[in-house]
Order: C-alpha cells, then sequence, then structure tokens
C-alpha cells in the first residue's frame, strides 16, 4: 500500500505537469498521429493522439480536421489521457494472470464494481462505475479481465493490452462522472 501511495503522489505530479506542457506537446504530434519516442510518457500506449477525432470521441467528421481544429482535438486527446505512457512504463507492473484473484465482481444496468488483488497482495485494482460516481485505484488489471467461467474462475486475457504484459497504475477519482458502467 505504501508503494501506491508513493506511486499516486508521482503520478499526480507528472499527471499536472503533462496537462501544463499538452499545448507545446501537441505540437510534436507526427503525420502518423504518434508522438516521437521520446515523449511515450505523454502519450497512450495503445491509440493516436489522433483517436479523439477519428474514433467519434469528439464527433463525427466528413473531412478530417486540419490546422487549429486538429491540433485542438491533439491537445484534447492529451488532456484526455494525460501522462498514460509514464503510468504504464514508469509506474506500470508486469502483469500475470495467475498472480491474480478476484475478490468482488458484479455487473448491472447501473452499476459496476471490480476488485481483485494480487496473490502476493502488493498489487490491488478497485473499480467502481455506478450513481455515485467513477473510481479506479490500484493497477488496471480489470483490464485483462474477461469475465467468469462456470467453475467461478476468473478468466483473463492472455494478449498484451499494449506493447507489454503490464497494468499501469491508476488513481481516478471522479465522484461527478456520469453512470458510466465499466
Amino acid at each position: 500500500m505504501i508503494k501506491y501511495v508513493f506511486y499516486t503522489v508521482i503520478q499526480l505530479l507528472f499527471t499536472a505537469l503533462a496537462m501544463i506542457l499538452t499545448p507545446v506537446i501537441a505540437l510534436f504530434t507526427q503525420a502518423d498521429g504518434n508522438l516521437p519516442a521520446y515523449l511515450k510518457w505523454f502519450q497512450t500506449f495503445d491509440a493516436t493522439v489522433d483517436e479523439g477525432w477519428k474514433n467519434g470521441y469528439f464527433g463525427t467528421f466528413l473531412t478530417p480536421p486540419t490546422g487549429f481544429k486538429l491540433y485542438w482535438f491533439r491537445m484534447l486527446w492529451l488532456w484526455r489521457n494525460p501522462a498514460y505512457g509514464f503510468c504504464y512504463y514508469l509506474l506500470g507492473e508486469n502483469f500475470d494472470p495467475e498472480n491474480w484473484v478476484i475478490t468482488k465482481w458484479v455487473k448491472t444496468d447501473t452499476v459496476s464494481y471490480f476488485i481483485a488483488k494480487s496473490k502476493d497482495g502488493k498489487l490491488f485494482n478497485i473499480s467502481y462505475g455506478g450513481p455515485k460516481g467513477s473510481y479506479k485505484l490500484g493497477w488496471k488489471a480489470w483490464n485483462y479481465f474477461q469475465g467468469i467461467d462456470q467453475d467461478g474462475k476468473a478468466i483473463w486475457s492472455k494478449t498484451p493490452w499494449g506493447p507489454e504484459m503490464r497494468v499501469p497504475v491508476c488513481f481516478t477519482v471522479n465522484p461527478l462522472a456520469l453512470l458510466k458502467l465499466l
């Protein structure tokens, strides 16, 4: 738990830095929509900086945005996912599905809980989405979670979620979030 508190403080500080630097970082977006490798800590590892406008997060477009509009959408995407690569590469942990146990999983039309921990007790994942907001704490093991089999055992994806089989650290607390199920 001490490790998580330390990582959360580092994550929050780096996230604040990322949000402040976003207007400059967005200028470095290459033609393929990615930041240069030396800025990978600021980009999501599983999507380009153009994901927001290309896949409907910011509306639908008949023609691709250009100029300031493209720059603006790139900034919005970086602000939506600040320091994502940092949390994955530097603060993330290797993920071994055999080392994780689900302690609670509930999914209804109005609420979703996911609570899991590593068998050695060093890592955990708490995720809640419902009328009381959205909360994601720990390391994002839920991104590998596929469900429960007929014997009550967790089914985990064995395919890396990103370039490596890792779980990024996460501290997202949003009591005002609209109802979003995981």
